[in-house]
């Protein structure tokens, strides 16, 4: 490959909420269609409040960590693993451009192409950050690397030369601790995500009241759960302008990065007979990076920090900011007109 170029597929979605979507449709299923119809009016109310909350927490997101913002961050981060002098031995960056792809399209010939996504998890505890990168070429064809008893399967006759996949896990933040005063909060916080444009609560015998009873039961009765903790965590990657969110989403890019290049220039295939996890670098803050051993996610890179728990979870569903969404369909638009 030698000095290659990068090419940074543009991110559209933001940083996304995940949240847990109720489904008891299964459950109805025995019923006919009144059992289906009976399921779906209790899955529109119980997933009518996170879901909503789950859209405010990255609008409000998206304020301080726009696509753009996150794009450059990315961008920046490969430019300055661009050497001043490219006539060294082995992989190198030799420029960073980026491209708006949002529909499918043929990976670029000769260029590694790399995209990340963004999860906060459903606690809002977590931020995962995950980056995949692939490199195409016409001259060097995907050629398997494994042996197999009969011939080789569907997935292996062709690809990318080289794709990997790196993972970040951001700072866990602590679970604040339940108060008569955080009740009030939260108590507060729901009304008010339950409130249309004009300020007014939901009326009675909707489905939107029923939700927000529902949520307000749940509030009172002095445990916390996941989607509760988010309204407060949430506010606390928003503080000082998003400086906390920035300071993860950089420090993921640069590791990630940095690792790219350095997976580049490594020659050993992952082995699917492999099993746990390889350490391969503790940083000074005490966070790791790992490498997958076995597996599907053979190869991949890990890094999560030294209090990390391994419990934190991404929910089901995920919802995306409407300014983003707006946005996406603005471009999706202009591209059709264009043609």
């Amino acid at each position: 490959m030698g000095s290659t170029r990068v090419v940074v597929v543009e991110n559209d979605y933001g940083v996304g909420k995940t949240w847990f979507m109720q489904n008891s449709s299964a459950a109805g299923a025995p019923y006919g269609l009144v059992g289906a119809l009976v399921s779906a009016g209790l899955d529109a109310m119980m997933n009518y409040g996170p879901s909503k909350r789950a859209s405010q927490a990255a609008d409000e997101i998206a304020v301080v960590m726009p696509v753009d913002t996150l794009n450059a961050s990315l961008t920046g981060s490969l430019l300055a693993l661009v050497p001043v002098d490219d006539s060294g031995a082995g992989v190198t960056f030799s420029e960073v451009t980026s491209v708006q792809r949002l529909a499918p399209a043929t990976p670029e010939d000769d260029a590694i192409e790399v995209a990340a996504t963004y999860w906060l998890s459903e606690d809002a505890t977590t931020l995962m950050i995950t980056i995949t990168a692939s490199y195409s070429s016409e001259e060097i064809p995907y050629v398997t690397p494994y042996t197999f008893e009969d011939s080789p399967p569907k997935a292996e006759l062709s690809g990318p030369t080289y794709r990997n996949t790196f993972v970040y896990y951001s700072a866990h933040l602590p679970v604040p601790e339940l108060t008569p005063e955080l009740q009030q909060e939260l108590i507060a916080s729901i009304e008010n995500s339950a409130r249309d444009e004009s300020g007014a609560l939901p009326a009675e015998g909707t489905d939107e009241y029923r939700a927000m009873t529902r949520e307000l039961e749940e509030a009172r009765d002095n445990k916390l759960t996941r989607a509760e903790i988010s309204i407060f965590l949430t506010r606390e990657w928003l503080k000082d302008d998003g400086r906390l969110i920035r300071a993860e989403v950089d420090n993921a890019h640069a590791l990630a990065s940095r690792y790219l290049l350095l997976d580049l220039n490594q020659t050993a295939v992952p082995t699917f007979e492999g099993e746990g996890q390889e350490l391969v670098e503790t940083l000074p803050d005490g966070r790791t990076v790992s490498r997958i051993s076995g597996g599907l996610m053979a190869g991949s890179y890990v890094s999560a920090p030294a209090e990390f728990s391994p419990h934190v979870a991404f929910g089901n569903a995920i919802n995306h900011a409407r300014v983003h969404l707006e946005r996406m369909k603005t471009l999706r638009d202009a591209a059709r007109s264009a043609r």
